[in-house]
């Protein structure tokens, strides 16, 4: 007679096979490979020997562990027979046959998708169109940050009516679809296996793969890749494949951008109908009302009729579709989030780098070596994170305004382009930022900076391994951004493989805790200078001084030294930005009647005033008007409590440089660094330029108004 077993011996039996089930797996996990290539074979003469040796090589001289999984979708035939053989001699040779043929590569990826143990997947045809060399290309491009990598066949070797046919499609595409890639046709890309586990193609969606992808959130690039072959028609298609293009083009156009609106989509459509059926209707109408004219062979309006039916039947599709979406909106997913920090949650970068060539990525990694993504993650900053970073700004002894996102918002209005910022972060603490900004001057070319408009706003990071890489981001994006060089405004020197210039020195000075101790630190004859202001003009000192006339003082004055002004939209934005947060204040000089002479715009941060924008008077030398000010304004943040004064930026050996040593200060040297692109030499569009003697001496004799209208859209481009 048979005895059930206890329920506890039941239990642990089953957590027995459970836990050695689990340590199966693990072990089947450890030895996944790193890469799997699905490669789609839809001729019956596809010579996969060809293929097998060919990527096999390109897998083992990259060092990577592979897979190599063929899709057979069409006769199988002596196709499988020769995979069967290679499969005796080769386990990284994977084979599934679709039932059928003809299925295309959206249904044939995504069932290998299942097989696929490869954390980065390839796909590619049943020929070698592309060089398999360029998989080290790809590799490098996705480890460099991208989630989806595709190719760009350059040059061509396709005949030229093909060339062109092409070239139109993705034109066209970039046109609508508002992404700027090349060769959509090419279906030699890469991809992180996420990428195609939360996006489902169907169809002949494969090739729009990555249109919907950015539209999910994730990075994609685009290389450019040696072309060998191109196997099918030449000449001209027939007409329906023409038409099943457009339609797909605008299936995949509806879908990435109207999806969560189709009111908006058939609403468009619905309403141009309408009013397009109203326009063709209302004239006969109108005449039939008041003029007693017949509507009889007046076909126009039935016309008008029908299209204003078929405008409310539009508008009706989209509120159908509104409903749907609706009721569904809980179970929807069409988003990504790439990871949460603390209490903030981050979006992904939708992000979309232009083509970048194994050569510039080469260079970024001989430069700055290999850095440990698990040590130091770096990414770009998702909205509304500003916060956290003006935190870590405030927190950091080497933070200053130029990093703080009031400052970078004021530069997007000024450029009318969005900066980025890119954080580092070690076990999920941010451990530095890198805010910088790609720009097209007239005069500059295509540049980035980090910060337009300041003096410091560099690399900010508590260790070199995290400088290192936050600046080797920025100089891979700006390469594939086309820049001739990045310029980053280190106020502290990082000891990296970069250009530096010692053009400039700052000086800084701490203050006492006692205003009246401020003249006693000044030297001698720089204090003779104060007293005269003070005794003999009896000049007087007071916050608080209306835009316009400092910006006239401040005009005056850079006009003078021979350079453009800032406009003064860009002065009003600077300080609508900082005053809401009290990190700007003016002062100004008068004379006994009232008179304003000489002005100051200082900016505030943590326990540091910085004195940025002045403006003096011409005549009013003799009264010692800027040493008086500048003494006055230490007075001032002595009695505030702040505990530095920096006198901000100057030319090595210039007349500002020298006025500010003879106020006692000493010069800092700043770590100005540059990456230069290849072929590229250092920026020499600066003050110290002999060349540029006879544009500053012209502009000395420019007339005022016209100056100031047209100095601000000329410093608009020297960033």
């Amino acid at each position: 007679m048979s005895r059930n077993p206890p329920a506890e011996q039941v239990e642990h039996v089953e957590k027995l096979v459970s836990s050695e089930q689990a340590i199966a797996e693990d072990e089947r996990e450890s030895e996944a490979p790193e890469i799997s290539i699905l490669l789609h074979i839809s001729d019956s003469d596809a010579r996969v020997e060809l293929l097998i040796q060919a990527y096999e090589r390109a897998l083992d001289s990259n060092r990577r562990s592979g897979e190599l999984i063929f899709i057979l979708d069409g006769p199988h035939g002596r196709v499988l027979e020769s995979l069967e053989r290679a499969q005796a001699r080769d386990a990284r040779i994977k084979i599934l046959a679709l039932q059928g043929g003809g299925n295309g590569e959206s249904i044939a990826y995504t069932a290998a998708l299942e097989h696929a143990r490869g954390r980065y997947l390839i796909t590619v045809g049943d020929y070698l169109q592309i060089d398999p060399k360029e998989l080290s290309l790809h590799l490098a491009t996705l480890e460099a940050g991208s989630d989806l990598v595709c190719s760009w066949r350059s040059p061509r070797v396709d005949p030229i009516l093909n060339r062109l046919q092409s070239r139109f499609f993705n034109w066209f595409l970039r046109r609508v679809a508002k992404m700027p890639l090349h060769d959509l046709n090419c279906g030699f890309r890469s991809m992180r296996r996420e990428v195609l586990e939360e996006i489902s193609v169907y169809g002949d969606q494969f090739r729009f793969l990555p249109i919907m992808a950015v539209r999910r959130g994730f990075t994609v690039s685009e290389v450019k890749v040696k072309h060998l072959e191109e196997r099918g028609k030449t000449g001209f298609f027939g007409l329906g494949v023409y038409l099943r293009r457009l339609l797909d083009i605008v299936a995949v156009t509806f879908l990435t951008r109207f999806t969560q609106k189709p009111l908006r989509f058939f609403g468009i459509i619905g309403v141009f109908l309408i009013l397009l059926g109203t326009l063709l209707a209302l004239p006969p109408i109108y005449q039939r009302i008041f003029h007693e004219a017949t509507l009889l062979n007046r076909p126009i309006v039935l016309m008008g009729v029908v299209l204003i039916t078929f405008g409310f039947q539009c508008i009706g599709f989209g509120l159908v579709g509104e409903i749907i979406i609706f009721t569904r909106a809980k179970s929807l997913k069409d988003y990504k989030v790439e990871r949460v920090v603390g209490k903030y949650a981050q979006e992904s970068n939708l992000k979309l780098v232009p083509a970048i060539t194994v050569e510039e990525i080469a260079t970024i990694k001989n430069l700055f070596g290999e850095h440990d993504p698990r040590r130091v993650f770096v990414r770009h900053a998702a909205p509304g994170e500003h916060v956290v970073f003006d935190r870590y700004v405030l927190a950091h002894e080497d933070g200053e305004i130029f990093h703080l996102h009031c400052w970078r918002s004021m530069v997007e209005e000024v450029f009318k382009k969005s900066g980025m910022v890119l954080v580092a972060e070690r076990s999920g603490k941010i451990v530095g930022i890198l805010p910088y900004f790609h720009i097209r001057s007239i005069i500059l070319g295509r540049i980035a900076v980090s910060m337009p408009f300041g003096v410091y706003g560099g690399c900010l990071a508590d260790d070199d391994e995290a400088a290192k890489a936050l600046i080797a981001t920025a100089c891979r994006e700006s390469d594939a951004e086309g820049n001739r060089y990045l310029e980053l405004r280190h106020k502290k020197r990082w000891d990296l493989p970069l250009t530096t210039r010692d053009l400039y020195v700052t000086y800084v000075t701490d203050l006492p805790e006692d205003p009246a101790d401020c003249l006693a630190m000044i030297p001698r004859k720089a204090r003779a200078e104060c007293r005269k202001g003070r005794d003999m003009g009896q000049l007087v000192f007071e916050q608080g001084v209306d835009l316009k006339l400092f910006y006239r003082l401040f005009a005056v004055n850079k006009q003078a030294l021979g350079s453009p002004t800032i406009s003064l939209a860009h002065l009003r934005s600077i300080v609508d930005k900082l005053e809401t947060e009290g990190r700007v204040v003016m002062h100004r000089v008068s004379l006994p009647g009232g008179k304003c002479i000489a002005a100051v715009m200082s900016f505030l941060i943590k326990d540091r005033i910085q004195p940025y924008y002045s403006g003096a008077l011409k005549g009013y030398e003799h009264l010692g008007v800027n040493n008086f000010m500048y003494w006055k304004l230490m007075e001032w943040a002595s009695a505030k409590g702040i505990a530095q004064f920096d006198f901000g930026r100057s030319r090595v050996g210039s007349g500002a440089a020298k006025f500010k040593k003879n106020m006692g200060l000493d010069a800092t040297p700043l770590y100005y660094q540059y990456h230069l692109c290849s072929g590229s030499k250092l920026p020499d569009f600066h003050p110290s330029n002999p060349r540029l003697n006879i544009l500053r001496m012209l502009w000395r004799w420019v007339p005022g108004p016209i100056a100031r209208f047209f100095g601000g859209r000329i410093f608009k481009h020297l960033a």
